[in-house]
């Protein structure tokens, strides 16, 4: 049989399928969103078309013949492998990035922009989570997570450290200027009351030497990105963690009054998923990650 022979009941063959497939003319009308007549048409043109029976009617019910069951199960294997294909197709330059949806906000999407221009084919798929343990669930393709150091897994590749400092707005420090840690308190302080970020605050008395802070008072955030927010505000006095206010500092909507830095030896880390074995856009990402901070 010549292949134009083949390809011409090509819409009964797809209609075919889909009866041997359910089982039912109505249901294969559904999948195929079409009529019922126009399922049993197509499925009539090609039992003339291969002169053989392919379904039987019993009763109120259907069923296929011998010949329409090894057809079938040619045609499963055959649409399988289809749309197998299809999928992969359209998969082609997916890459699944799962982050903490502060460091999205703050660092990831404000250079998207730049993925774009320099790796158009790479298909961004962006997952952010608010815990650190559901990073890696769903199978995503790279994993970007706060770690120790010396604790990372040597497959990990460093993207940048988290070394955090108190910061402010400039109009802020300009107003009651910060020019020791004793002047904390005439501030309000922002705190996040999130793990880890609810230790910010004890972490850097401790590196500060200050046995008790007594400041003007507290604003609690349960949100990282909040927090900041209302530091670029003047709202008072945070603990900015580098990679979400780096871009604040450079561009001047918020300074660091004193050098006191917590966190040392902590970074954020690159893991690949078992989703990116094969995929090759999945080095293109992390090389793009890794020139981002270079910028820096």
């Amino acid at each position: 049989m010549k292949t134009r022979d083949l390809l011409h009941p090509l819409s009964a063959v797809r209609a075919f399928e889909a009866v041997a497939r359910l089982r039912s003319i109505s249901s294969a009308a559904i999948d195929l969103g079409v009529t019922q007549p126009a399922i049993s048409q197509q499925v009539k043109k090609l039992e003339a078309h291969l002169r053989v029976r392919l379904i039987e009617r019993v009763s109120n019910t259907i069923r296929l013949s011998p010949e329409g069951e090894k057809l079938a199960l040619s045609l499963h294997t055959a649409f399988e492998i289809m749309r197998d294909g299809m999928e992969a197709a359209m998969s082609q330059g997916q890459v699944t990035l799962a982050v903490l949806g502060t460091f999205a906000q703050r660092w990831l999407i404000p250079r998207l922009t730049n993925l774009q221009e320099s790796y158009p084919d790479i298909d961004l798929r962006l997952i952010t989570r608010s815990k650190l343990e559901d990073l890696d669930k769903g199978g995503v393709d790279l994993i970007i997570k706060p770690e120790q150091r010396g604790l990372a897994s040597k497959a990990a590749l460093f993207l940048m450290g988290d070394e955090a400092q108190i910061v402010m707005s400039p109009e802020l420090q300009k107003r009651k200027p910060i020019l020791s840690v004793d002047d904390l308190d005439q501030h309000f302080l922002i705190k996040v009351d999130e793990v880890p970020r609810d230790q910010d605050w004890q972490k850097w008395c401790i590196e500060a030497s200050i046995g008790n802070l007594q400041p003007r008072g507290w604003h609690v955030f349960s949100n990282s990105s909040h927090a900041l927010e209302a530091a670029i505000a003047g709202v008072g006095v945070a603990i900015g963690h580098w990679p979400m206010v780096m871009d604040a500092m450079y561009s001047g909507r918020l300074v660091c009054p004193i050098d006191v830095v917590i966190n040392r030896g902590m970074g954020y880390y690159i893991y690949e998923g078992a989703g990116a074995l094969g995929n090759p856009h999945v080095s293109l990402l992390k090389k793009w990650l890794v020139s981002q901070v270079a910028k820096n």
